[in-house]
Order: C-alpha cells, then sequence, then structure tokens
C-alpha cells in the first residue's frame, strides 16, 4: 500500500512537472512610447470684451488705482486673464481696441502672452455704435491651459484718413475797378510756423479760419506720427493763435504741425499741416509738457 501511494504521488510530480514546464513563459508587454505633442511657436488666444462694472472686483480695485496715469496692465483671477488698459486720457474722438492676443512659447515649460492694442484714428471707428465712455477702462478676458509666466503689449496706430483737398480751379479773372472783390475761400490755413521752419518750444501757432466757427485743435506729431502736443484753440474774427509746449528732443527731429475741426462722430475734416524742423531746447531747465 504504502508503495503505490508513493508512486501515485510520485506521477503527480512528474505530471505537474510537465505541465509547469511546458507552458511558454510571457513576454513583458512593450513600455508604451513618448507622444511627441507639437505646439506651434505662435498662436492665437480667444478672448472677449466685458463691461468693466461687471469685472472682477480686484480687476476694478486695480484700475481705480492707477486711474490718473495712462495705463495697460494686466492681472489674472481665477484662473482666468484680465487686461485693462485706460481710455481717459486720449486725444478728442480717438479710440482704442484690443486688436489680437498671441501665444508665443519660446521654451517648452516657459510661454509668454503678447497683447496688441490699436489706437484707432477716430472713436466711429470701433466695432460698436455705442459712445465709448472713456471714463472707464477697456476690459478684455482671456484663459489658457497653464499659467502666463509673462505678458507684453504691442502697439501700432490706425493711419488716419488722408485730409480731404478741394479740387484745384482755374483762377478767375479780376474783377473790373469798382465792382466788387471774391469772398476768400473757405477753409483753414497756418500762418505760423512756415513749412521747413525750425522751431523750439513754446512754439506759436497761428492762421485764419474763413467760415469756420468755434474752435480749431492744434497738434504737433513727430517724424513717426506720435502726438506731442495737442489743444483745442478758439477762433476770434476768423483767426486764431496759441502757444504750444512740449518736450525739445536731443537732436534736431522732422515733425510736423497740423490744424483741424472735429465734425460729428469724432471725424477730422479740413486738415493742413506744415512740416518743421525741432531743435533741441539750448536751456537746461525742463520744459512743461502739453497745454499751458
Amino acid at each position: 500500500m504504502r508503495k503505490l501511494t508513493g508512486l501515485l504521488c510520485l506521477g503527480l510530480a512528474v505530471l505537474l512537472l510537465v505541465s509547469f514546464g511546458c507552458t511558454a513563459a510571457k513576454k513583458p508587454e512593450p513600455e508604451p512610447k513618448p507622444q511627441t505633442i507639437v505646439v506651434p511657436d505662435v498662436s492665437s488666444i480667444t478672448f472677449e470684451t466685458i463691461d468693466f462694472d461687471k469685472a472682477p472686483e480686484i480687476v476694478q480695485s486695480l484700475a481705480k488705482t492707477l486711474k490718473d496715469s495712462h495705463f495697460a496692465t494686466w492681472t489674472t483671477v481665477d484662473n482666468r486673464n484680465y487686461v485693462v488698459v485706460s481710455q481717459r486720457n486720449l486725444p478728442v474722438g480717438r479710440g482704442i481696441q484690443v486688436a489680437e492676443i498671441e501665444r508665443r512659447i519660446p521654451a517648452n515649460d516657459f510661454d509668454w502672452v503678447n497683447v496688441k492694442l490699436r489706437y484707432l484714428a477716430a472713436a466711429a471707428n470701433l466695432p460698436t455704435e455705442k459712445k465709448v465712455d472713456t471714463e472707464k477702462p477697456l476690459v478684455v478676458a482671456f484663459t489658457i491651459d497653464r499659467p502666463v509666466k509673462a505678458l507684453g503689449f504691442e502697439i501700432e496706430k490706425e493711419k488716419a484718413p488722408a485730409p480731404i483737398t478741394a479740387p484745384v480751379t482755374p483762377a478767375k479773372p479780376a474783377p473790373p475797378q469798382g465792382g466788387t472783390s471774391q469772398p476768400a475761400e473757405k477753409g483753414l490755413k497756418l500762418d505760423s510756423p512756415k513749412p521747413g521752419q525750425q522751431v523750439k518750444g513754446p512754439l506759436q501757432v497761428s492762421g485764419t479760419a474763413n467760415g469756420i466757427e468755434g474752435t480749431v485743435r492744434v497738434r504737433l506729431k513727430d517724424a513717426t506720427g506720435s502726438t506731442l502736443a495737442e489743444k483745442p484753440v478758439s477762433i476770434q474774427n476768423g483767426k486764431f493763435n496759441t502757444t504750444v509746449s512740449f518736450s525739445s528732443p536731443v537732436k534736431e527731429e522732422k515733425a510736423s504741425v497740423e490744424a483741424f475741426v472735429v465734425g460729428e462722430g469724432g471725424v477730422e475734416k479740413d486738415m493742413i499741416s506744415v512740416p518743421v524742423t525741432l531743435l533741441p531746447s539750448s536751456s537746461t531747465e525742463p520744459e512743461t509738457v502739453g497745454a499751458p
């Protein structure tokens, strides 16, 4: 009996060894290969313009703190980014808008946002028919999938429309002696400064405004088209005269003096412009910037 039991145990052991020996060893599963995600170096970010009064409290507080300056800033509230731009100190009839927001990635773990601001030649060109409340800043909001590490602003100006010039008509013969003279041509004319004149601050600007009542706006621009100074001037007896203060350049610089009238919707009309050369100030005392 013992021999039979021993033979049965030995047979069972042989069967187990054969079963395990014939089973093929399982190969380890291959590790998944990492996927390469291609992210473009520059891509556009979708954004929306929101009412300043509906912006988060921290955004409103930030704007109120900077209300006396012309500013463009940015903050993040609850993983949502807000760009805030002042509109208070824009020239009369002008507007501003966020044209585009770009995401730029100079490194795998570092990306930054570029906000393109566009200064409009006239508020009427804004993509809304409502009157712009320049007392409230412009606010836009956007969201991306990871925190913004840096944000910058790029400013561009909309080209102002070319001034409308009256067609040239042949001169009429002088009326016979004793007849009535022709009325003066309607429009603006700059008597001072003269075209090509070299000027320093403060700048004396004078001219005539035939057939125009109210006020004329006088503006000084540098060679890049940036406004150095601008102010309204009252018309008295068909003439206007004022003094414009500005910061003198370090060296000689080309500029232009403009006179124009602001019509309905902030449209500039009857514009006249003369080129001048700005000379550096010989005085070491600082000059007052803006209208006196």
